[in-house]
């Protein structure tokens, strides 16, 4: 059974909202070394997000699934109709304009018509090509080969599925929109799943994680591999009592299955409500994709711990939080049966 109603809706908004203050965390430092983060930031690298904490377009692109996620629900809800991946396509479409121009059009309702979004913050060529393309891909029929952490760090509002296995499919396909390998597509499917577990069946993070696992390992062995090691490095470091994680063993982050992997490791190091910053610092604070593996983290521990998990100082700091509140919530009423504005998604 999924969790009490009103403890979803806390943790879908706390899953946007974490993965934003990660996103913005992160991304300072997204393509600097260790050696440079130190030198720029001291010894323990970046403790707080800027002020302001602007996010990225992981996070834009977030807001852009959620909607389109939430139209497709509203739709099927009013019509019978249900096309989630067609709906979220356009949804990302409607995103690329927010790139290529300045201000929304007049007459313009949803997203787009907030003028916030109309910021291009160095989006990955890998998502900008594969939008402009005329027809929307699939795992069956890939654009490209990229397994890239993009896909990943989208996907997070899949996990407002109905059920554990459509939250997995929607990742699957959400990721894959822009990025083909085999692990860009299937680490969406994955986080996806992770977040349903956590956010709305009220799992336990390792008994959530060791599902993922065993699901992923059906599609792509290597990225249930590299999640299993996750696990592995995570209960060494407990066993061996490490004064700092040492997230490199997993990579750079700049895939998806390495970006998830690091982000599970530092969650089951640091799975605490009081360890939010700590765990969001340890995703942040390497060299590699610093804003995929923070933002990850903390959409993971929004879901797991809900808003009572979020620093005050750092939301106080953070762009688009009425957007991320809102769209979090819908997500979460959806899945729970609760009443919300539906023509905000008509």
């Amino acid at each position: 059974m999924p969790r009490e109603p009103v403890n979803v809706v806390d943790r879908g908004a706390a899953c946007l909202l974490g993965g934003a203050l990660g996103d913005a965390l992160g991304a300072p430092v997204q393509y600097l070394g260790w050696a440079d983060i130190q030198r720029d930031h001291g010894p323990r690298g970046v403790l707080e997000p800027p002020r302001p904490a602007l996010v990225t377009d992981d996070t834009q692109l977030t807001l852009f699934t959620a909607d389109g996620y939430l139209r497709a629900w509203v739709r099927g809800q009013t019509t019978g109709e249900w096309d989630p991946v067609d709906v979220v396509w356009r949804s990302y479409r409607r995103w690329l304009v927010t790139q290529q121009v300045a201000a929304p059009e007049p007459g313009a309702t949803g997203l787009v018509a907030d003028e916030r979004l109309y910021s291009s913050r160095s989006p990955g060529l890998t998502c900008l090509r594969a939008l402009a393309a005329d027809s929307p891909p699939s795992p069956e029929q890939p654009h490209n080969e990229s397994s890239g952490c993009n896909g990943v760090t989208r996907t997070a509002p899949a996990g407002f599925a109905p059920s554990a296995e459509i939250a997995y499919d929607l990742g699957c396909r959400f990721a894959a929109l822009t990025h083909g390998g085999t692990g860009g597509w299937v680490s969406g499917g994955a986080f996806a799943l992770l977040i349903h577990l956590l956010a709305v069946r009220g799992r336990p993070i390792r008994e959530a994680v060791d599902q993922v696992i065993g699901r992923v390992l059906r599609s792509d062995p290597y990225t249930a591999n590299t999640l299993n090691r996750a696990v592995v490095f995570a209960e060494e470091h407990r066993a061996q009592g490490f004064e700092s994680v040492r997230v490199d063993r997993l990579g750079s982050g700049w895939t998806g299955p390495e970006a998830l992997a690091i982000a599970v490791h530092v969650v089951l190091v640091h799975p605490k409500r009081s360890q939010f910053a700590d765990a969001l610092r340890a995703a942040a604070n390497h060299s590699g994709g610093s804003d995929a593996t923070a933002a990850l983290t903390g959409n993971i521990l929004g879901a797991l711990h809900g808003t009572a998990a979020l620093p005050r100082d750092w939301l106080a700091g953070l762009e688009l939080v009425d957007l991320l509140t809102r769209l979090g919530g819908d997500l979460a009423r959806s899945v729970t049966g609760q009443e919300f504005d539906l023509h905000r998604y008509a």
